[in-house]
């Protein structure tokens, strides 16, 4: 098995938005309401998170099976964290966002995968200081989140209904 994560490219549209679409709908199975209601990825994020440079994908046997991007802070819902605070005063950070790996490959670990390689291509970018939030009760993600060794720190608010999110933190040394 070939994995590897690389920039996203314009021509992976389609397969960033079926894997996105997917997860939005596994979501709401979970009866979580992250990414519903308009609130979660669509195609014109993707555009803007490939024109800056900051959209990835993940790739297993010659196909798409994940999408995940870095964003470089400072992010409003993370400058305003209830609950906690993070750790060092850094406003040279970077955040994860939108992982989401294909509904068919799910429960081989790839999502742990996509994010020790999001994590290494922000440490190539030389950022230290990592973060990443998800909904309170998505468990799933918060397992992933673990495993790659964030902490959680507090919890922020994206400003809209069920924008409640707990926020972790990754630093590197």
């Amino acid at each position: 098995m070939r994995t590897y994560t690389r920039k996203a490219q314009s021509a992976d549209t389609e397969a960033i938005m079926k894997i996105l679409n997917d997860g939005i709908a596994y979501l709401k199975e979970q009866g979580l309401p992250q990414w519903q209601d308009g609130h979660g990825p669509d195609r014109e994020n993707i555009k803007d998170d490939m024109i800056n440079g900051y959209a990835y994908v993940m790739i297993d046997d010659g196909k798409i099976v994940g999408y995940g991007t870095l964003v470089p802070g400072p992010e409003e819902a993370y400058e305003n964290m209830t609950e906690g605070k993070w750790q060092g005063e850094s406003h040279r950070y970077i955040a994860v966002h939108r992982i989401a790996v294909d509904v068919t490959v799910r429960g081989k670990g790839l999502a742990k995968i996509l994010l020790h390689d999001l994590i290494v291509l922000a440490r190539n970018l030389e950022y230290k200081d990592i973060r990443i939030d998800t909904y309170p009760k998505n468990f799933i993600m918060e397992k992933v989140i673990y495993a790659a060794g964030f902490i959680y720190r507090g919890m922020t608010h994206f400003g809209y209904t069920h924008g409640e999110r707990k926020a972790y933190q990754l630093l590197l040394d």
